[in-house]
């Protein structure tokens, strides 16, 4: 597998990511009970096929329904030190809402903490807003990383190229 530096994080990214949008068994939250065992079977597969390769960077989001639960099944089985998980979250006006998300995740992955925390989306103004504003998104994921809840953060967006520009610009991420 060939890796790259990962922009600021010095993180040694292979050049496939096992992402986990697809593979999960529903875009809703479900009790494990519900997923059908060749599904999370099929998803174990995925990830340790996966390792074997080289692939280490596992990515998920809170919105991609019941991906992360299916991922906490194995992630703590896994040599922590050799993975790089992500997860994403969806900016909003509530900052005490996005913590709550963002613990919602972390006991859905079963682990004490994330690589990488992505702030799903940040397609509009209002959105970056939710983000830089003080007390916004970025000051509660600047208490979990001096928690070590998360190593570093970044953002997602199929958003235009001004709102890119303009996240890019507060050196945030």
């Amino acid at each position: 597998m060939q890796y790259r530096r990962f922009g600021r994080t010095g993180l040694a990214m292979p050049v496939f990511s096992c992402g986990g949008m697809r593979y999960q068994h529903k875009w809703q939250d479900v009790s494990l009970k519900q997923i059908p065992a060749d599904n999370q079977a099929n998803l174990e597969a995925t990830i340790r096929r996966s390792l074997e390769l080289g692939i280490n960077h596992i990515e998920t989001a809170r919105g991609y329904g019941t991906s992360e639960m299916q991922l906490g099944q194995i992630l703590p089985t896994l040599p922590r030190e050799k993975l790089i998980v992500q997860t994403k979250i969806s900016p909003v006006a509530d900052a005490k809402a996005f913590r709550r998300t963002f613990d919602q995740s972390l006991s859905y992955l079963k682990l004490d903490y994330v690589d990488l925390l992505g702030l799903h989306g940040i397609n509009t103004p209002e959105l970056l807003d939710f983000c830089i504003r003080p007390g916004g998104c970025l000051d509660v994921v600047r208490t979990l990383q001096a928690q070590g809840k998360v190593r570093y953060v970044g953002f997602s967006t199929h958003g235009p190229t001004d709102v890119i520009e303009q996240a890019i610009a507060t050196d945030q991420f």
